[in-house]
């Protein structure tokens, strides 16, 4: 079944919302806000983590933007049960942290669950690169994960339709989400930036000051390398719940890629989010909150 959520905010560009680790102002600057949540000792590194709300199965973000970009999203879901995002290392209030590979990205979610006792089963939200680290925690941890919810999965397009190093995609281009030279473009210009709150606006443009490093294709290939050794057969997820959301992107193989997603579990959902380029969680928040809240419905029976 596919649920359409009509809204009336325009499409924007993509943008890439995933991070590297590293940043060229540290996150302990005098000028640094106070975190909203804890710093959590990883061993040599302390990582962000702002949990809110009470209830099973934590709902946890494993990548995505920053911590506070889900704000808008956040909140609700805080609602009806427990809620958590992060900051990877090297990003916001973080400390930088080793070189994260996929499978390093996995471990270091996985250290902060243990260490600050969030105590799972999780349901977990990935968008865009995110949404692969998502299924990689899942491959590797599949005892802890109740359910699953992906956010336009990041989305290489390795056709050619449009030359790499297109800096810019228009309305009318192929988008293509993740390329080999990145997309210079903020989540400002990129989406309904204006729907954020003005202090979760503030923070995010501060956390951009310290110059994350934006994910390259070979962050997304590392992922997908790994799971081709992983999930093999079909549906590898087996029965657990699964939401799709999907944007309006016509291009043949975004849209071959959302019937491989949905084909994960026996039990998946495609929710689109027609209105939304890639940061679904800020211009289509209802979307994203529809879907969590119905995994959640899921894990709980």
């Amino acid at each position: 079944m596919t649920k359409v959520f009509p809204h009336t905010l325009v499409i924007a560009f993509a943008w890439t919302l995933a991070f590297g680790a590293c940043g060229q102002i540290m996150a302990q600057s005098p000028k640094a806000p106070p975190p909203l949540g804890q710093l959590v000792d990883l061993g040599g590194y302390r990582v962000h983590l702002y949990c809110t709300g009470k209830g099973s199965p934590t709902v946890m973000v494993v990548g995505g933007g920053f911590s506070f970009d889900w704000g808008l999203v956040q909140p609700e879901v805080a609602k009806v049960t427990r809620i958590c995002t992060y900051d990877p290392s090297g990003t916001a209030w973080s400390d930088p942290g080793p070189p994260l590979s996929c499978p390093q990205r996995v471990d270091e979610i996985h250290k902060l669950l243990r260490n600050a006792e969030t105590g799972g089963p999780y349901v977990l939200v990935g968008l865009s690169v995110g949404a692969l680290v998502a299924r990689l925690y899942a491959s590797l941890y599949p005892g802890e994960v109740a359910g699953m919810v992906i956010v336009d999965h990041a989305f290489i397009d390795l056709g050619g339709e449009t030359p790499s190093g297109t800096s810019a995609p228009g309305l009318d281009s192929p988008p293509v989400l993740i390329q080999r030279t990145p997309i210079v473009l903020t989540v400002e210009e990129t989406s309904k930036f204006a729907n954020l709150p003005k202090r979760i606006g503030e923070l995010h443009r501060w956390a951009a000051s310290l110059k994350p490093v934006l994910p390259t294709v070979e962050t997304a290939e590392d992922c997908l390398s790994q799971l081709k050794t992983r999930d093999q057969g079909a549906h590898p997820l087996g029965n657990l719940p699964l939401v799709v959301i999907s944007t309006g992107n016509q291009h043949p193989n975004y849209k071959k890629l959302q019937a491989e997603l949905l084909a994960l579990s026996h039990r998946s959902e495609q929710f689109m989010a027609s209105k939304s380029f890639h940061s679904v969680e800020i211009d289509e928040p209802d979307v994203v909150v529809a879907a969590i809240e119905q995994v959640v419905d899921l894990a709980r029976r």
